[in-house]
C-alpha cells in the first residue's frame, strides 16, 4: 500500500513538472503539450515508473497543520536541533531563528504555505517534518474586530453628524461606505480612520489606498487592517466650469533725432553719419560743398489682448484646453561625429489646465494654471520666432460665481541712448549737429480673473437655436462679383462648391415648368436637396 502511495505521489510530481515544462516551452514560443501528451503523463508506462523508482526514494507532503493568526506569532521549541528550514511563501509567514532549538513563526497575511524542518538525529542522520501553515483569523478575533469597528463607527458619526458612515471589515481590508456632507469632510473622515489625511474626490469614488494602522479608540487593541477601500459618496453637482478672463494692454512710444552732414572742399572732406534709423521728416540743404540731412521720427504703438476660455470637468479630475498653434523648432544632434536634424513642435496660444475640488455645497478649490503666449518675431533666432508668454500657477478657494484676480501686472519700461562726437557733441545747440539721440517707453497692464461655476447638462429644449457661425452663409455669384460681398444672406444657403453641378441637375429636375424661383428668391439649393434627399432636411435653425 505504501509503495502504491509513493508511486501515486511520484506520478503527481512528474505531472506537475511536465506541465510546468510545457507552459515554459509555450511561453518561449513553442506549442503547449496536446491532450494526448497529457494523458501519457497521467498514465506513465512501466519503464517510466521503474526509472522513477530508481531515482526518487520518497516524495514528502505536509503532514500536519500549523495555525497562526495574522500579525501574531508563535514560539516553537524543538527536542532536536534544526539543521535547516525552508518556507515556501515568505509573504504569508516569516520565520525568525533564535537558536537551533528555538524559532518564531509570524503570520504576515491571510493565506496558506508550507514549512519544512530538517532535524539532526544523534547518529547524524536528518529527519524531515513538513507543516501546512494556515494564517487566518479565528472567529473570536473576527467578532472582536466587528465590535471595535462598531464603536469606531459610532464615534465617527458623532464627530460628523452631517455625514452617514458605515465601516465594514472584510478580511484584512476595511470598507468605508455612506454619504459625506462634502469632499472636505470626506477627507477628514478618511484621515480619522486611516490616521492621516487623504485627498478625496467628489462623487462616488471606489479607491483603495494604503493608510497604515487604523485609528484606535482609547483602550482598543490593534485592528488587523492593512488597507481602506473608500466608497464614500458626496452628493450635489460635481461638474465645474471654470471661467477665465485675461486682459492685457500694451502701449509703446519711440522718438529719434539725428543730424548728418557732409562738407567737401577741394581735397578736404568732413562728414557726420550718426543716425541709425530712417526718419519720417527730412530736409536737405545743398550748397555745392555742404550737404546737411536732418532726421527725426516719432512712433506710437498699442496692443490689446482679451481672452475668455471656459472649461468644464468633474470635481477632482484635471482638464486641459488649448487654442492656438505650433511652430517647428529644428534641433541638431551629433551621433558619432555625424549631425542629424530632428524637428520638435512648440505650442503657442491660449492654454488652460485646472483641477477643481468641490469642498462644500458651493465652495470650490481650484488648482489652475492658465498660460497665454504669442509669437514675437523681434526675438527670432535663425528664423525661429520667440514667444511672449503670460503664465500663472496657483491654488485658490472660491464660492460659486465669485471672481478673483489671481495675477496682475503693471510694468513700465523706459530706455534712452545718445551717440555723439566727443567734445564737439557736448557743445550746447551746436552739439545737436554732431549727435544722435533716441528714447523709448513701454507700458503694460495685465490682469487674470477666474470664476468657478457648478453646471449640469442641458436638456434638448435648452440648447440655443443659433450657435456661432450658423447664420454665416456663402455669397451667391451675384452677391460676390457685383456687390463685392464676402458673406451671403442668412436665409440663402448657397454652396459655391457644387453650384456648377446643381444648375444642370436642377434644370432637369424642374423641367415641368418651375423656373427656379419662389417669391423672387433663387431656390437652387433647396430644389437640389429635394431631388436627392428624402425626409426632413436643411440647415439647423
Amino acid at each position: 500500500m505504501q509503495q502504491r502511495l509513493m508511486r501515486f505521489f511520484a506520478c503527481q510530481a512528474a505531472l506537475s513538472t511536465a506541465l510546468a515544462a510545457g507552459i515554459a516551452w509555450g511561453q518561449a514560443g513553442g506549442d503547449i503539450a496536446s491532450r494526448q501528451d497529457l494523458r501519457s503523463l497521467e498514465n506513465p508506462g512501466s519503464e517510466t515508473l521503474d526509472k522513477e523508482s530508481s531515482l526518487i526514494d520518497e516524495v514528502l507532503n505536509p503532514e500536519i497543520i500549523f495555525r497562526v493568526d495574522p500579525s501574531r506569532s508563535k514560539i516553537v521549541r524543538t527536542r532536536l536541533p534544526v539543521e535547516r528550514l525552508a518556507i515556501t511563501n515568505s509573504d504569508i509567514v516569516e520565520v525568525n531563528e533564535f537558536s537551533p532549538t528555538e524559532f518564531e513563526i509570524i503570520g504576515q497575511k491571510s493565506g496558506q504555505t508550507t514549512l519544512t524542518l530538517w532535524f539532526k538525529q544523534a547518529d547524524g542522520s536528518l529527519t524531515v517534518l513538513r507543516y501546512l501553515v494556515k494564517v487566518e483569523a479565528n472567529d473570536t478575533d473576527l467578532l472582536r474586530e466587528e465590535a471595535e469597528y462598531g464603536k469606531l463607527q459610532i464615534r465617527i458619526n458623532e464627530l460628523f453628524p452631517n455625514s452617514q458612515v458605515q465601516l465594514i471589515p472584510v478580511a484584512d481590508k476595511l470598507i468605508i461606505r455612506g454619504q459625506a456632507r462634502d469632499a472636505e469632510e470626506a477627507a477628514q473622515i478618511l484621515g480619522v480612520v486611516g490616521g492621516q489625511s487623504t485627498n478625496q474626490q467628489g462623487g462616488l469614488q471606489v479607491q483603495s489606498v494604503n493608510l497604515g494602522p487604523v485609528a484606535r479608540l482609547p483602550g482598543a487593541p490593534d485592528l488587523q487592517t492593512s488597507s481602506v477601500i473608500n466608497l464614500l459618496r458626496v452628493p450635489g453637482e460635481q461638474q465645474v466650469m471654470l471661467k477665465v478672463r485675461v486682459a492685457e494692454l500694451t502701449r509703446t512710444a519711440k522718438r529719434n533725432m539725428s543730424v548728418d552732414f557732409d562738407i567737401v572742399k577741394d581735397n578736404f572732406a568732413l562728414s557726420s553719419i550718426l543716425s541709425g534709423g530712417i526718419g519720417n521728416i527730412s530736409a536737405i540743404l545743398d550748397g555745392g560743398d555742404v550737404a546737411l540731412l536732418i532726421q527725426a521720427f516719432s512712433s506710437n504703438g498699442m496692443g490689446k489682448i482679451l481672452a475668455e476660455p471656459n472649461l468644464v470637468t468633474i470635481s477632482g479630475k484635471p482638464a486641459t484646453f488649448l487654442a492656438g498653434g505650433e511652430f517647428a523648432v529644428p534641433t541638431t544632434v551629433g551621433v558619432n561625429g555625424v549631425g542629424a536634424v530632428s524637428t520638435t513642435f512648440r505650442g503657442f496660444g491660449t492654454q488652460l489646465a485646472f483641477t477643481p475640488t468641490v469642498l462644500d455645497k458651493d465652495k470650490i478649490r481650484l488648482q489652475v494654471a492658465p498660460s497665454f503666449s504669442s509669437l514675437n518675431q523681434a526675438n527670432a533666432v535663425d528664423g525661429i520666432p520667440g514667444l511672449n508668454t503670460r503664465a500663472v500657477v496657483t491654488t485658490v478657494d472660491l464660492r460659486e460665481g465669485q471672481w478673483l484676480a489671481i495675477a496682475g501686472l503693471i510694468q513700465e519700461e523706459q530706455t534712452g541712448s545718445k551717440s555723439r562726437i566727443p567734445y564737439i557733441g557736448d557743445i550746447p545747440l551746436l552739439g545737436a549737429a554732431f549727435s544722435n539721440q533716441a528714447t523709448s517707453r513701454s507700458e503694460t497692464e495685465l490682469i487674470v480673473l477666474v470664476s468657478p461655476e457648478l453646471v449640469h447638462p442641458m436638456e434638448y429644449e435648452q440648447v440655443p437655436p443659433l450657435l456661432p457661425g450658423m447664420e454665416v452663409t456663402d455669397p451667391t455669384n451675384k452677391e460676390f462679383f457685383f456687390h463685392q460681398q464676402i458673406e451671403g444672406l442668412p436665409w440663402e444657403h448657397h454652396r459655391s462648391t457644387v453650384f456648377p453641378q446643381i444648375a444642370h441637375q436642377v434644370f432637369h429636375a424642374n423641367h415641368d415648368g418651375a423656373h427656379g424661383y419662389v417669391e423672387g428668391h433663387p431656390v437652387e439649393i433647396q430644389q437640389s436637396e429635394d431631388f436627392y434627399i428624402t425626409g426632413p432636411h436643411g440647415f439647423s435653425r
